[in-house]
Formats: C-alpha cells, sequence, structure tokens
C-alpha cells in the first residue's frame, strides 16, 4: 500500500514538473526580447538623443516625439515583447519642448511643431524667439527625423499622451476647438474621450471606429498648419495614426496599439 502511495506520489511530481516546464517554455516563446540603440543629434550646445528598440522584423514603426509622455514609452515597450516592431523615443532631458543655445540666445521648440516652415516659426515665437539661424537648425532637426529615422516608412504611428480635461476627441467633435480641422469623429461614450486615434486615411478611421474605439480622420485639405507629423503626412500623402492617451492609462494604450496591430496586419 506504501509502495503503491509513494508511486502514485512520483508519477504526479513528474507530471507537475512537466506542467510548469512546458509552461516556462511556452512564456519563453512567446515573450520576445528587443535590442536598444542610441544616436545624438547636435542642436546648438544640446544633444537630443533619439533611443530606437527594435523587436523581431520591425514591421511596425513607433515615435514618440515628447519626452515627458512616458507612459506611451511604457505601453509600446511591453507591446515589442509581444509582437515584430521598432518604436522611436526622443530623449530630451524629460521634458516635452527641446532647448538649444545659440551666440547665447537659448531658443525653444515643440518637436510636433517643426515639419513644415510655417510650424517652426509659429513653435519658436511661441516658446522663445525667432530667427532665419534657429530655422535653419530646426529644420535640419526635422529632415533628419523624417529623411532618415522615417524615411522609407509607409505608416507613421506616433504615441503621444494627454492631460485630463485639456485635448481630448471631444476637442474636434461639434463645437470643440479644433473642429474645423477633422473631416469625421467618432466618439463612443463608454470610452474615456482623453483616449483616442488620429488618422490621416479613411480606411483607417472606418476600421477603427467599427472597434469600438474614439477616432478622427483629419481634413488634409483644411486642416491648419500647426508644423505637426500628423499635417506632414497629410500634405505628403503619408499614412498616419496616432494613439493619444490619457498620461497613467496604461493598459489603455496598451490595449489600443494591440488593436491596431491587429487591423494592420
Amino acid at each position: 500500500m506504501i509502495g503503491r502511495i509513494l508511486l502514485i506520489g512520483i508519477v504526479l511530481s513528474f507530471l507537475f514538473a512537466s506542467c510548469n516546464s512546458e509552461t516556462e517554455n511556452q512564456d519563453k516563446t512567446e515573450k520576445k526580447t528587443y535590442s536598444e540603440t542610441s544616436i545624438s543629434f547636435k542642436l546648438g550646445d544640446s544633444t537630443v538623443t533619439f533611443k530606437t528598440y527594435v523587436a523581431g522584423k520591425e514591421s511596425i514603426t513607433y515615435f514618440n516625439m515628447h519626452d515627458d509622455e512616458n507612459t506611451a514609452v511604457e505601453a509600446a515597450k511591453q507591446v515589442l515583447d509581444k509582437t515584430d516592431a521598432r518604436l522611436i523615443e526622443i530623449q530630451a532631458s524629460g521634458e516635452r519642448l527641446i532647448s538649444f543655445n545659440l551666440d547665447t540666445v537659448v531658443y525653444r521648440f515643440d518637436p510636433n511643431r517643426i515639419y513644415t516652415p510655417l510650424g517652426r516659426m509659429k513653435t519658436l515665437k511661441r516658446y522663445s524667439t525667432y530667427s532665419p539661424v534657429a530655422d535653419s537648425v530646426v529644420e535640419q532637426f526635422a529632415n533628419y527625423i523624417t529623411g532618415n529615422l522615417l524615411k522609407d516608412v509607409s505608416l507613421i504611428v506616433t504615441l503621444h499622451n494627454n492631460s485630463p480635461d485639456n485635448y481630448s476627441i471631444l476637442s474636434y467633435a461639434q463645437g470643440g476647438e479644433y473642429e474645423t480641422d477633422a473631416a469625421e469623429v467618432f466618439v463612443n461614450k463608454n470610452k474615456d474621450p482623453d483616449d483616442f486615434f488620429y488618422v490621416t486615411e479613411k480606411r483607417f478611421f472606418d476600421e477603427i471606429s467599427q472597434k469600438g474605439f474614439n477616432v478622427l480622420l483629419q481634413d488634409n485639405s483644411k486642416v491648419t498648419d500647426d508644423g505637426s507629423l500628423s499635417v506632414y503626412c497629410g500634405k505628403k500623402g503619408i499614412e498616419y495614426i496616432n494613439v493619444e492617451a490619457e498620461k497613467g492609462h496604461l493598459e489603455q494604450q496598451k490595449e489600443m496599439i494591440l488593436a491596431l496591430q491587429e487591423l494592420i496586419r
């Protein structure tokens, strides 16, 4: 009797160990690792770093422009463990704006307002002062992003975070501050309005709205020229999607990124 009990115990232990081993192997298979590289770019006396994370075949490129929008970066990193993609992150002292000095003059600009001449002028004037020399430096920075980092990328996916009650899908709905910039808007009342997609192509709008996410379609012919990457892409005919979520909404932004990846596939 004791022998039978010992035998059963040995068999159960073996089965339990086998299950654990199989689970661990599955976890190792499912969890991807990604490589990291850094590229430095000089702006006057300042240095901006482009940190790139790559997993697998780089089938999708994500771009985070504001160094204070960390929820977006963390959400993308966690998704990189599950799929093939590339994430490019601008690192600029943890701040939204980028600063640099030229001949004792301090210039500041928003890195998402530099992709058109009018946009560069507006952002330099708003946050510091404008000069042709500073404009040239910022233009070189913008051209490096579009002509090198994002060269040959057919779909640009940006990742942004916002603050509550400051900017949301409702900003583009009827009566909103940016109503005239949107061709179509879909609002799901069961979703937080701070979590939404911003797209430049009708087909993306249709597919994302069918999935029940908040989404707006940029009016590429009438959108205000603020120098943003969405405006640049709209003018150039480049497919663009912004995955926008409230700061701290990590799980929501991960859900949005994963849903987008399924849509793209």
